[in-house]
């Protein structure tokens, strides 16, 4: 779970390097929400598959995040924006629609770039702008197999 490895981080020595596949998905979905600053590495055999990731930093919204999930960070996530579309409300939305599927909301790129790291869409996501940080345009591929799983409704 992502929010285990920051809270894991929060004593840890910056850089930390992290090399289990758990931990690289993890940390993508992490910087993907903000939480932390983090750089990947492809392996050298051309499959486009993260190797390792360092972390550098908890932003933030990150000790935001820390200091919510240990009961004493209420004032704090109140001032920490929120998103107007979750990944899994998105991933609800775009369920049946044809593909690919392009958007250049903000928002909708943030959930495109969690739902990849999760491995519930295959999607293209463009490289960060240096000067501002903000994604551009991500373009949905399709939804995987465990995104379908994701949609199907819970028998309670």
């Amino acid at each position: 779970m992502p929010l285990v490895l920051l809270l894991r981080l929060m004593n840890k020595r910056f850089p930390v390097m992290l090399t289990a596949d758990a931990d690289i998905r993890h940390a993508s979905v992490l910087v993907a929400t903000g939480l932390i600053e983090a750089e990947f590495h492809v392996d050298n055999f051309g499959y486009q598959r993260y190797e390792s990731a360092q972390v550098f930093a908890i932003t933030d919204e990150g000790h935001a995040e820390i200091a919510t999930l240990c009961g004493n960070g209420a004032s704090v996530h109140e001032e920490r924006p929120q998103w107007s579309v979750m990944p899994l409300d998105y991933l609800r939305r775009i369920g049946n629609s044809t593909f690919p599927l392009h958007t250049e909301d903000p928002s909708e790129i943030n959930s495109v770039a969690v739902l990849e790291a999760a491995g519930m869409v295959e999607a293209t996501l463009p490289p960060i702008c240096r000067a501002r940080q903000k994604l551009r345009q991500a373009t949905v591929l399709r939804v995987t197999p465990l995104g379908r799983t994701a949609l199907v409704p819970r028998r309670g």
